[in-house]
């Protein structure tokens, strides 16, 4: 599933889905909200839980665009496919995410043929295939391929493998999860005022200015030469000109930071959203905090994934959520208490059936 969408401005219309298997369920929302346009894109695959390895892998993406839906749109079709495609996909996942990234630039600076890929399929819906259209920039055939100088994305993306979670990101989209109600960050905040993020950009010759004529959600906030208000993102051509430097060095970077966690038996969810939500409720804990509320009170996933963009109206963004729950499938079993001989478990436990039994010794 890779889904954007745009509506009559402001809209609070949302788009909601989910899904599940044996290991996982998910669902995901996306609200245009004040923004003048839907630049936010998602992408999910589900996988069947059987005994192959590939099967078992679960991808959850958002990307945030910036100067337009473009490239959003374009990492929310492909960033998956190259993923799975790569070499290291199966033995080393962290190291293809890594590769993965840069290859998105790659694809983007070699040909337009990334911007045909965007073009919808014939569509019953006349208005759903025009707003798609229109999201596609518009060259002509004559003019030599210029990479998307202005426009580029965020992109925060969490593969689920078995009994791990690896996380890869570019840009201010975060990734969070609750082990016993405690946040644990999963990706990195790549902001200009950032001491290392601002070491790279003036190294590179940039500076790290506010713009005085920003108005809206730009109003006030550092930016890369008073213009990109992230310092990692996918695209973004114009700040990755400087000679001599590498594609690490260059005052826009899309090199991720890549993290992981075991879900351990006390994980127990994972949210990946775009940053209007957690600048809204100010806090990774904060957001984690009130999905607990949610699901101590009853609240269906749906309607939590619309909840958290309800209450990002005031941010003047985009907002896109993903909720995703562990079954216990998908988590490690608990440990066995300390200093307790294992047959003594064993006679406490000798009612249980044999597969009972299997699961409570892992």
């Amino acid at each position: 599933m890779g889904a954007s969408f745009s509506q009559p401005f402001p809209s609070l219309d949302k788009c909601t889905k989910g899904g599940e298997n044996d290991r996982i369920s998910y669902a995901t929302s996306a609200m245009q909200g004040r923004a003048e346009t839907m630049t936010d894109a998602v992408s999910i695959l589900l996988r069947a839980a059987v005994p192959d390895l590939d099967d078992l892998t679960s991808f959850f993406g958002v990307y945030d665009g910036h100067g337009g839906a473009s490239v959003a749109l374009f990492c929310a079709k492909q960033l998956h496919i190259e993923l799975r495609n790569h070499q290291d996909y199966q033995a080393n996942l962290p190291d293809a995410m890594r590769s993965v990234f840069f290859r998105m630039d790659e694809l983007l600076e070699l040909s337009d043929e990334w911007k045909e890929s965007l073009r919808p399929a014939t569509s019953n819906n006349l208005m759903q295939s025009l707003r798609a259209l229109c999201c596609v920039p518009k060259i002509k055939e004559t003019d030599p391929y210029v990479p998307p100088q202005e426009t580029g994305s965020t992109a925060c993306v969490a593969v689920i493998r078995g009994h791990q979670i690896i996380v890869g990101n570019v840009g201010d989209s975060r990734c969070v999860a609750s082990r016993n109600g405690q946040a644990i960050v999963l990706s990195a905040n790549h902001k200009p005022l950032n001491q290392t993020e601002r070491n790279r950009i003036q190294a590179a010759g940039g500076q790290v200015l506010r713009d005085p004529t920003a108005e809206g959600k730009r109003a006030g906030v550092p930016g890369i030469n008073g213009r990109l208000t992230v310092s990692r993102a996918i695209g973004d051509f114009a700040y990755k000109h400087k000679s001599g430097l590498t594609r690490e060095q260059q005052m826009v970077t899309c090199e991720p930071s890549v993290r992981s966690l075991d879900i351990t038996h006390d994980v127990e969810f994972l949210i990946v959203a775009t940053d209007a939500i957690w600048d809204t409720m100010m806090t990774s804990q904060g957001v984690v905090d009130l999905v607990c509320h949610y699901i101590r009170n009853g609240v269906n996933d749906r309607a939590i994934c619309e909840q958290l963009c309800q209450r990002s109206l005031k941010s003047l963004d985009n907002s896109t959520v993903i909720l995703v729950r562990f079954n216990p499938l998908s988590r490690l079993p608990p440990p066995l208490p300390k200093n307790v001989p294992l047959g003594a478990l064993l006679e406490e436990d000798e009612e249980l059936e044999g597969g009972e039994m299997a699961l409570l010794l892992g």
